[in-house]
C-alpha cells in the first residue's frame, strides 16, 4: 500500500506541483513543526538530516515558496499579498541541536526556520520533564519497577529495549493529565523505585542551545519565538502562573535575542491544552499569534473572519517519508479534507 500510494502520489504532484497547489491551496500555507535533530555524537535521535534536505532540495527544485512564520502573519495584514501552496517551518523547545544541527542546515538551503524556545530551559534552571523520564528508563538497572501515584499502581517490566519504551510511553501519557505540581512528585516517584538520582543539570543529549549560540544561529536565517518559561500545559495552569508564562517568556526573549518574532507557541500544543484564557493573555502580551500542534493548514480567510484563528494556527508534524510531505504541500492532503468532508 506504501509503494501504490507513493506511486500515486508522485505522479498526481509531478504533474501539478505549485501549479496543483494553485487552486486547492489558494489562501493557504503548509506550516511544519519540528523537535530534535540527528546528532549521533551526542546520543540524539530525531529528525534523519537526510531525509530532512532530500525535503528541501525536493521544495526548492518544485519551486516552493519557502517562507517564515512572521512572513505569513505580516501577509495577513496586507490583502495584497498573497498565500498561496507556501511551506513555512517550525521547531519547538530550545535544544542545542536545534541552533547546531538544524541551523546551518537550513541555511544550506536558504530556508526560514522559527524556532521557540522555553526560556527557562535555555537559562539553565531546568531540563524537560518527559527528559527525565525517558533518563530514568534507560538508566535504571532493575527488572522491573512498581510505583504509586496517587491511587494509581503502575508497574514496568524493564526486559528489553521494546518494554523501556513502551513503560516511557505509557509514564509520559500518565503525566500529561497531572497538574504540574503532581507531575513532579510522580517523576521523583518513579526516580526512587528506579533507584536512580535525576541530576540537576541535563546530561548532554537533553541540554539546550545557549543564548549565544541562539545569537549565532540568528545570524544564519534562524528566527526564535517565545515557548512559555517552564514549558507547563498551560490548561492546568493558575491564572497568575500563565500570565508570567506567558510575558516573562517573550521579555526575556526579547533581552537576549537581536530580532524575537512576536509569535507565540503552547506547550504540548492540543486544542485542550489552552483555551480563551491563553489567547487574551497572549494577545495582551503584544504577540501577534500563536500556533498550536493540532495538524491542518495555516488559512488566511479563516483568520481574517475570526482574529482569533491567529492565535491557533495549525501545523503539520514534519513527516519522516517524501511521501507524505509531497502530499501536504501539493494540495492533495486538502483534496482528501474536501472529500472527507472535513471543510
Amino acid at each position: 500500500m506504501r509503494s501504490l500510494k507513493r506511486i500515486i502520489v508522485g505522479t498526481l504532484a509531478n504533474c501539478g506541483g505549485p501549479a496543483l497547489s494553485y487552486g486547492l491551496m489558494m489562501g493557504r500555507a503548509t506550516v511544519f513543526m519540528l523537535h530534535r535533530f540527528d546528532c549521533p555524537e551526542a546520543g540524539v535521535h530525531g529528525h534523519d538530516l537526510r531525509i530532512l534536505r532530500s525535503a528541501l532540495a525536493y521544495l526548492r527544485r518544485k519551486r516552493y515558496e519557502l517562507v517564515s512564520l512572521r512572513e505569513l502573519y505580516a501577509r495577513l495584514a496586507s490583502g495584497a499579498q498573497s498565500i498561496r501552496g507556501a511551506v513555512a517551518f517550525t521547531i519547538d523547545d530550545g535544544y542545542f541541536d536545534h541552533a547546531q544541527v538544524a541551523s546551518p542546515l537550513f541555511a544550506e538551503f536558504d530556508c526560514p526556520v522559527t524556532t521557540f524556545v522555553t526560556t527557562g530551559f535555555l537559562d539553565k534552571k531546568l531540563w524537560f520533564w518527559w527528559d527525565q523520564i525517558e533518563h530514568i528508563f534507560e538508566s535504571a538497572n532493575l527488572p522491573n519497577i512498581s510505583v504509586t501515584i496517587g491511587s494509581t499502581n503502575l508497574r514496568y517490566e524493564m526486559a528489553g529495549l521494546d518494554r523501556r519504551t513502551q513503560g516511557k510511553i505509557d509514564f509520559t501519557n500518565f503525566c500529561k493529565g497531572l497538574k504540574t505540581e503532581d507531575r513532579h512528585v510522580a517523576i521523583a516517584r518513579l526516580a526512587g523505585a528506579a533507584e536512580i538520582d535525576i541530576p540537576q543539570i541535563p546530561p548532554q543529549r537533553y541540554a539546550p542551545m545557549t543564548w549565544d549560540a541562539l545569537r549565532a544561529a540568528e545570524k544564519k536565517g534562524m528566527e526564535f519565538g517565545p515557548h512559555t518559561v517552564t514549558h507547563p500545559i498551560l490548561a492546568q495552569s493558575s491564572d497568575e502562573q500563565v500570565a508570567a508564562e506567558v510575558a516573562q517568556s517573550w521579555d526575556r526573549l526579547q533581552h537576549e535575542a537581536q530580532n524575537p518574532v512576536p509569535i507565540f507557541c503552547y506547550p504540548n500544543g492540543q486544542f485542550s491544552d489552552f483555551s480563551g484564557r491563553e489567547i487574551v493573555l497572549v494577545r495582551q502580551a503584544g504577540m501577534l499569534g500563536a500556533v498550536s500542534g493540532e495538524p491542518g493548514y495555516f488559512y488566511k480567510d479563516s483568520i481574517r473572519q475570526d482574529p482569533d484563528e491567529a492565535f491557533r494556527v495549525r501545523r503539520f508534524s514534519f513527516p519522516d517519508e517524501m511521501t507524505d510531505l509531497t502530499q501536504y504541500v501539493s494540495g492533495i492532503e486538502r483534496a482528501k479534507q474536501i472529500l472527507r468532508g472535513e471543510v
